[in-house]
């Protein structure tokens, strides 16, 4: 399976020791995870120490390495892509399926991991255009420590993912868009999406396309959890369509549990301006919430 050899790196990282790193965009101003999200990419990005806090559970796993990984880390990002999409046969979309690439922010020296890599017998270094990584003898991961505290990996072109997100970085995500992400305890991004994951609005594939960008993102306030999503379609019309899709689902949704909607808080929660459609603090249970991680984990195919 392609993605086994993540955990592997992670194990050799666990038994070594040296100075503490941190990611060098934690003070830069920016967030690493901004030059992501060119067209259609499904741009996930989590802030691992808030879910350690408040969501324990999501992360934990039988794996001590695992488990090693989101000790260390302080957030993690991941692009996933496709060179070319299959219409609504891809809708919602197996992220399995997809290729990626992102990188771990948190304690991760660039001499203790490449210096690990080199020796583990499983890996072997690769130079190509002057960017020196390791692969696996299959081909199945790129992987390298480019800059102590980023942990930079892909499935398929380690060199664009370093030149992309390192060497020749462009914003893609502005700075309040990412503020609002950077600032939860995960979030999704898209641009110009040709397929989305199942998020559970059940939204069909003709709305998905007709998105110009979609940022959906929960946040945590005194142990409980609020989804969020900021969607602009591609004229005013498909806004008030979208926005009236919504409200008849969780209109749906509450009656079909006996409870009687209140209709002025949903005209808070879900509203619209021209072209954007705005959810805001629709509050999740711990089972909901649970079970949105588990749906991501299932269909990256534990790659997030």
């Amino acid at each position: 399976m392609r993605k086994s050899f993540l955990p592997l790196i992670l194990m050799m990282l666990a038994v070594l020791t040296g100075c503490a790193h941190h990611s060098p965009f934690e003070d830069s101003g920016e967030y690493f995870f901004q030059a992501m999200g060119k067209d259609s990419e499904i741009v996930l990005t989590a802030d691992s120490g808030k879910i350690r806090q408040t969501l324990p559970s999501a992360l934990e796993t039988s794996s001590a390495v695992l488990n090693e990984l989101f000790d260390r880390s302080t957030r993690i990002s991941v692009v996933f892509y496709k060179d070319s999409y299959g219409g609504e046969a891809d809708y919602p979309a197996n992220l399995a399926d997809f290729d990626y690439y992102g990188g771990l922010e948190g304690n991760y020296g660039s001499f203790t991991i490449n210096t690990a890599l080199a020796w583990s017998g499983v890996f072997h270094k690769e130079k190509e255009e002057g960017i020196k990584y390791y692969t696996d003898d299959q081909g199945s991961i790129q992987v390298a420590v480019p800059d102590s505290g980023i942990l930079l990996f892909a499935s398929q072109s380690y060199v664009q993912a370093y030149r992309d997100l390192i060497e020749e970085r462009i914003i893609r995500i502005s700075d309040e868009t990412a503020a609002r992400i950077g600032s939860s305890l995960f979030g999704i991004y898209v641009h110009s999406p040709q397929t989305m994951i199942d998020l559970g609005f059940e939204l069909p594939y003709s709305v998905i396309v007709k998105m110009s960008d979609a940022v959906i993102y929960v946040n945590e306030s005194e142990g409980k959890y609020y989804l969020s999503a900021d969607i602009t379609m591609q004229s005013e019309d498909l806004a008030a369509t979208l926005l009236q899709l919504l409200r008849q689902q969780v209109v749906g949704e509450l009656r079909r549990q006996g409870i009687r909607p209140d209709y002025q808080l949903l005209s808070q929660q879900y509203s619209s301006d021209g072209t954007l459609v705005m959810i805001r603090d629709f509050e999740l249970t711990e089972d909901q919430m649970l079970a949105l991680f588990s749906r991501i984990e299932n269909i990256s195919g534990g790659v997030f």
